[in-house]
C-alpha cells in the first residue's frame, strides 16, 4: 500500500492552489482589461457631454455676435479642460480627417444634444490623447474645439500593482485555508495507510467531497478485507503450530521408553527442534498482537530479563539505571528483549547489556563477543525464517524468527538495528523515541 507520505508527495493540495492562483490572475487580468476599456467609454461620454453643451452654448452665442466679436467671445467660453476658437478658414476643418473610433463620440453627443443633429461636426483624437474637432456655423464659419489630453488618460495596469498585490495576497490566504480545509481528508487517509497492519486500523472519517468520500470507503473496506484475511491465516497456522505440540510431547514421552542409544539421542533431538520450531512460530504471531501502552518501570523489565538468564547459568551482565519508567506495551518490550538476549546467549555464550535514556530516546544495546554478521547480511537477517548458517551453527536450533520477532514486536513504537562492533561480535539496539 502506498505511504502517506508519498501520497501527498503527488502534490495534489499545490497543484489545485496552483490552478486556482491562475485562474484568479487571469481574471484580474481579464477584468482590468474590460475596466479600462468601461472607463474609456465613461471618460469619452463625460467628454462628449462636455462638448456637445459647450458647442451648443457657443453655436447660440457667438452666432448672434458681429464678427470682430465672434472671436473673444469664443476665447471667453473656453475652460482649462475645453478650448475653444472661433474661426473663418476651411482649411483647419479639411486637415481634421474625422476619425472613425470618435464616431461614438459624436454619437453620444447628439444624444445628449439634440440639436446638433445634421451639423457638419468633425472630430479626431491627437497623438496626446485628447480631442480635437470642429462645428460649422450657420453662416459658415468654425468653431474649432480641443480638449486636455490628461482628460481621457485611463490608469494603467502599472496603476493598480498594489490592488494586484493585495487580490494575489487575499486569494492566496483563502486559498489556503480552503486546501488545508479540503486536504485534511486526504491527510486522514495518509496516516491510515501508513498505519495499514500496524497495530489497530485507522478508520478513516467519511468527510470531504463526494470523491474523497467514496476513496474513505473504499480503504475502509478494504482495510478490512485485509485485516480478515490475515487473521484468518494467523488463526489457521498458529492453531496448526500449537495442536502439533501436543503430539511431539507424546512423542518425546514414548521416545523417553526406548532403550538409550543413537535412535532415541537422534528422535529427541528431532523432537526438540520441531518444539522449538513451533514455538518460534507462536511466538512470531503473538508478536504484533495489539496492546495497550501502560507505565511501566523499563529498567525493572531488563534487571529481570537479565536475572532469569544469570539464575539459569549464563554469562550476562546488566550497565543502567535502576528505575527507567516510561509508557511501553509491556509484553511487546519484553518479548523482543528476550530474544535478543536469548540470540546473543546462544549464538556468543554471553550477553552484555546496557540501557540509557536521552533526551530524545531510549536506548538499549546488547552486546555479544560471537563471530557477528557480515554486513550484507545485516538488513536481510530480520526477514522470517532467515538463518545465515556462514556465521550461524545449525545445532543451535531455531527456526530463523528470534529477530523476525523482535522487529514484529517492536512495530509501531520503536526500532532495532544491528552492527558489529569495533571490538569484535555484535552489537543490538533498541531505540524508543520518547517526548
Amino acid at each position: 500500500m502506498l505511504s502517506g507520505r508519498r501520497l501527498l508527495s503527488l502534490g495534489l493540495a499545490s497543484q489545485v492552489g496552483l490552478v486556482i492562483l491562475v485562474t484568479t490572475t487571469l481574471s484580474f487580468f481579464g477584468s482590468e482589461l474590460l475596466y479600462k476599456r468601461a472607463e474609456t467609454e465613461l471618460v469619452a461620454s463625460n467628454q462628449a457631454e462636455r462638448i456637445a453643451g459647450r458647442l451648443v452654448l457657443a453655436d447660440r452665442l457667438v452666432s448672434g455676435l458681429p464678427s470682430d466679436a465672434r472671436s473673444a467671445a469664443a476665447t471667453h467660453l473656453s475652460t482649462d479642460s475645453l478650448a475653444l476658437e472661433w474661426k473663418t478658414s476651411d482649411s483647419l476643418a479639411h486637415s481634421i480627417s474625422d476619425d472613425m473610433p470618435m464616431h461614438h463620440v459624436r454619437m453620444r453627443m447628439v444624444e445628449l444634444e439634440p440639436g446638433l443633429a445634421g451639423r457638419d461636426i468633425r472630430l479626431a483624437e491627437d497623438p496626446g490623447g485628447g480631442i480635437v474637432g470642429t462645428m460649422r456655423l450657420k453662416d459658415g464659419s468654425l468653431i474649432a474645439f480641443n480638449t486636455e489630453s490628461r482628460t481621457v488618460r485611463v490608469r494603467t495596469l502599472g496603476n493598480h500593482l498594489i490592488s494586484l498585490l493585495l487580490l494575489t495576497g487575499g486569494v492566496l490566504i483563502a486559498t489556503l485555508l480552503l486546501l488545508r480545509a479540503l486536504a485534511e481528508p486526504l491527510r486522514s487517509l495518509a496516516r491510515a495507510a501508513d498505519r495499514a497492519g500496524i497495530g489497530e486500523p485507522i478508520r478513516i472519517p467519511e468527510e470531504g467531497p463526494e470523491e474523497v468520500r467514496s476513496l474513505a470507503r473504499s480503504v475502509n473496506a478494504m482495510q478490512a478485507r485485509l485485516i480478515a484475511l490475515v487473521e484468518d491465516r494467523t488463526q489457521a497456522l498458529a492453531a496448526v503450530s500449537h495442536d502439533l505440540l501436543t503430539p511431539i510431547a507424546r512423542l518425546r514421552l514414548r521416545a523417553g521408553s526406548l532403550p538409550p542409544g543413537e535412535t532415541r539421542d537422534a528422535i529427541l533431538r528431532d523432537l526438540e527442534e520441531m518444539q522449538a520450531f513451533m514455538t518460534s512460530i507462536l511466538g512470531y504471531l503473538r508478536g504484533a498482537e495489539p496492546e495497550t501502552a501502560k507505565p511501566v518501570d523499563l529498567a525493572s523489565i531488563v534487571m529481570t530479563i537479565v536475572d532469569d538468564a544469570a539464575d539459569t547459568g549464563s554469562d550476562i551482565s546488566y550497565d543502567g539505571p535502576d528505575r527507567l519508567p516510561a509508557t511501553l506495551p509491556p509484553l511487546r518490550i519484553r518479548r523482543a528483549i528476550t530474544n535478543l538476549v536469548d540470540n546473543a546467549l546462544r549464538h556468543a555464550g554471553q550477553a552484555r547489556v546496557g540501557l540509557a535514556r536521552g533526551e530524545k530516546a531510549i536506548r538499549l544495546t546488547v552486546d555479544d563477543n560471537g563471530p557477528g554478521i557480515a554486513e550484507s547480511d545485516l538488513a536481510t537477517v530480520f526477514e522470517p525464517f532467515r538463518r545465515l548458517d556462514a556465521s550461524r551453527s545449525r545445532e543451535s536450533g531455531g527456526a530463523g524468527l528470534g529477530l523476525a520477532i523482535v522487529r514484529r514486536a517492536l512495530e509501531g513504537f520503536a526500532t532495532v538495528t544491528l552492527a558489529n562492533r569495533p571490538e569484535g561480535g555484535l552489537r543490538a539496539e533498541i531505540v524508543i523515541p520518547v517526548d
